[in-house]
């Protein structure tokens, strides 16, 4: 989502991006991938997400005050995406397996709002 958003860089294995697609039905998707190929697309899309946000914070991108605007709410959204993550995880651990659901983090930068962490809006 980054990358696209900030650079429209196409995808280093299109393949992926609709087999990872949950709008689409996972009986629509295919079969899933080695972890080698999963590994290797998700480290060059690491490298070119970090290679991208390096531009924008050198300035060497068109519109750099945008695109850091663009680039900090779009790895807010993703950083609250992946809390959700956690919290499902933390669910259906707790469950399955009977595991403590963690407390959260000791800090003001997060908060809970419908019941997932997300990076506090108010600070």
């Amino acid at each position: 989502m980054v990358r696209n958003l900030t650079a429209a860089e196409p995808s280093p294995d299109p393949e992926l991006d609709g087999l990872m697609d949950s709008a689409q039905p996972e009986k629509f998707r295919g079969a899933l991938p080695t972890i080698e190929r999963l590994t290797l697309f998700r480290e060059t899309v690491a490298e070119r997400v970090h290679a991208r946000r390096g531009d924008i914070a050198g300035g060497r991108v068109n519109s750099p005050d945008q695109m850091t605007i663009i680039g900090g709410h779009l790895l807010t959204a993703l950083i609250n995406h992946e809390y959700q993550h956690d919290q499902w995880i933390a669910e259906v651990r707790s469950r399955d397996l009977g595991h403590q659901i963690p407390d959260v983090p000791g800090t003001d930068a997060v908060c809970r709002i419908d019941g997932y962490l997300v990076l506090n809006p108010l600070t």
